[in-house]
């Protein structure tokens, strides 16, 4: 019990007997309730912390969404702050603020964003097996310039593939980090000595030869492509064991999400309209060739797009030969990026016999 019970407060003339306990209690309690919310505030700040979480800036795009409505979703439904770097810093960096739940829940949710758009990203490289024959590339050269004046005027030059980008496609790849392409050029060197049992010590030498269309309809042909075969027939399928066994490789370790079923060929053309035509054939051009490749992979066949009557030349030129060279590399090949000569850049590559 306090000493004194009542105080006098005097306000103007007046005075004002006032419980002297009550009001140490009213201002306790004050104070104690003030002293809790600080208590609370000071908890959720030292719970608050801030993480980096490394995406693809690739990805970017569809994490923020349009006009920044998926952002907005995600940071309402976590309750975290979430911040996106600007396209200039080229950073593959978001940064997470909040509570240890609210940053996890943040994870998962823009990991579904990553998970459902990450077949929009366009591929980064292929698993290649280039044709480096100087000869064979000539005769490839000289047959498109023919096929050019002859048949395809209508297609712009750059729909001729370059003879020293000439390559067999074993699968497209989505190496959007350098941790993945160094992951991938490992699986590659890897398998080096399973390639050399398929192998064995004879080089790998292949006839490349005989036209053909990837569309069923030669008449809206979009890629003109060349067949590829072993040698002879006492080389006993090599060259299919080598691109099935690496192919599968990369399969099983999730590098490759094709859908079109494996074929071994060449791209000689595609179908890309003459810019300065002036014709209705001058509408959009097709692809590159491994978009093209990727493309219909992914969903089976193009849609729209330029293509040619290729029932002309294959009726007169369908059975041209192109001769016989000798692979003698596959590489992980970038898309996009060429040496001087045309030969596609690489990460990393394993040596045939």
């Amino acid at each position: 019990m306090a000493a004194k019970a009542f105080s006098i407060i005097e306000v103007g003339s007046r005075r004002y007997r006032v419980r002297t306990e009550l009001s140490e209690g009213v201002n306790k309690r004050s104070e104690n309730n003030s002293k809790q919310t600080s208590d609370r505030t000071g908890d959720r700040n030292e719970k608050l912390s801030r993480q980096s979480v490394r995406i693809p800036r690739q990805l970017h795009k569809y994490i923020i969404g349009t006009r920044g409505s998926t952002l907005e979703r995600l940071k309402t439904q976590s309750q975290a702050k979430i911040t996106i770097p600007a396209e200039r810093n080229k950073s593959d960096i978001i940064e997470i603020e909040g509570s240890v739940e609210e940053r996890a829940k943040a994870e998962e949710l823009i990991s579904q964003v990553v998970e459902k758009n990450m077949r929009n990203v366009p591929y980064t490289h292929f698993i290649s097996l280039p044709l480096t024959d100087v000869g064979m590339q000539r005769k490839i050269e000289e047959f498109q310039h023919d096929a050019k004046q002859r048949f395809l005027r209508t297609v712009d030059n750059s729909g001729f593939v370059h003879p020293g980008s000439l390559h067999i496609t074993l699968g497209m790849l989505r190496l959007l980090t350098p941790d993945k392409v160094a992951e991938a050029v490992e699986l590659l060197k890897s398998l080096s000595n399973e390639i050399h049992e398929i192998l064995g010590l004879r080089p790998l030498v292949v006839k490349i030869g005989h036209l053909a269309t990837m569309e069923s309809d030669i008449t809206k042909a979009r890629v003109i492509y060349a067949k590829v075969e072993d040698f002879s027939e006492a080389d006993d399928d090599r060259l299919q064991k080598l691109c099935v066994f690496v192919r599968n490789s990369f399969d099983s370790k999730g590098f490759i999400d094709e859908e079109r079923p494996f074929k071994i060929h060449v791209t000689i053309i595609r179908a890309k309209a003459r810019q300065s035509s002036g014709t209705d054939e001058t509408e959009a051009p097709v692809a590159t060739p491994e978009q093209t490749e990727g493309t219909e992979q992914r969903k089976g066949k193009m849609h729209g797009g330029f293509s040619v009557n290729a029932g002309p030349l294959l009726k007169e030129l369908g059975a041209l030969s192109f001769g016989v060279c000798r692979l003698g590399q596959i590489q992980i090949a970038r898309r996009f990026r060429h040496a001087a000569n045309g030969a596609y850049e690489n990460d990393g590559s394993v040596a045939l016999p």
